[in-house]
């Protein structure tokens, strides 16, 4: 599986917030939305697909609402008008607490990964083309909202005769340009086979050596690159 940024992330755009995504959704589009719920304020919020900015066309509401014993909406309005709600009776988001939710465009469906971990598919209801621009509003702080076209292959061999599928979905991306060496940071699920860490970056031209390493510390995985080394050897 391969990637490439779509277009430029927003980076802690205000909210309400609404966006245009350029050239609109493709299959293989993933959109990574990540902030953290507010405590203080509000009871719910919602990231809608819709076409233009007036919020008449919406092609997928994902409304996480945390009354009730918390729960989420999926739902498509159009020309003003919404659609049969599709309701998952679950909450995997906290108040207060930060949170990363992946959209995974695809001919059929959208897949929704709340945190690393797959949440709800949503199947399209209106041509997914159409959508060009995404709206968040309501008790959240953003962060960012990044970009990224997937590439899927879906079956790799591995030794003569014997086939593995690569997984649904892509793993965790950071999509910010450049980390301070050594970084560090966990491995959302923890490894399994087949899962794919891919990293990209520059060899500094007077690096001697960089690497990088995965680690265990209790139930976690910790994936830490070390330092491109600035030296040289006579």
């Amino acid at each position: 599986m391969a990637f490439s940024c779509s277009q430029a992330p927003y980076l802690n755009p205000a909210v309400p917030f609404s966006g245009t995504i350029q050239g609109g959704l493709q299959d293989g589009l993933q959109i990574t939305v990540n902030g953290t719920v507010l405590s203080s304020s509000g009871s719910r919020f919602a990231v809608d697909f819709q076409t233009g900015f007036s919020g008449n066309d919406i092609a997928f509401h994902f409304n996480p609402r945390f009354e009730d014993g918390g729960y989420v909406v999926c739902n498509t309005r159009q020309k003003r008008r919404w659609g049969p709600e599709e309701r998952k009776m679950h909450m995997p988001l906290q108040k207060g607490m930060p949170f990363d939710l992946c959209f995974l465009v695809q001919s059929s469906d959208f897949k929704v990964m709340v945190n690393g971990s797959l949440f709800v598919q949503y199947f399209h209801r209106v041509p997914f083309h159409r959508v060009d621009t995404i709206s968040v509003n309501g008790s959240v702080q953003l962060s960012y909202i990044s970009f990224q076209t997937q590439t899927v292959i879906h079956m790799v061999q591995s030794a003569p005769g014997q086939m593995f599928s690569t997984p649904a979905l892509p793993p965790m991306m950071y999509p910010h340009p450049a980390y301070p060496m050594p970084f560090v940071t966990t491995i959302p699920g923890g490894l399994y086979p087949s899962k794919s860490i891919i990293l990209s970056g520059t060899v500094l031209p007077s690096a001697q050596r960089c690497g990088s390493c995965v680690t265990r510390t209790a139930s976690r995985w910790p994936w830490m690159v070390s330092t491109c080394l600035n030296i040289t050897i006579a």
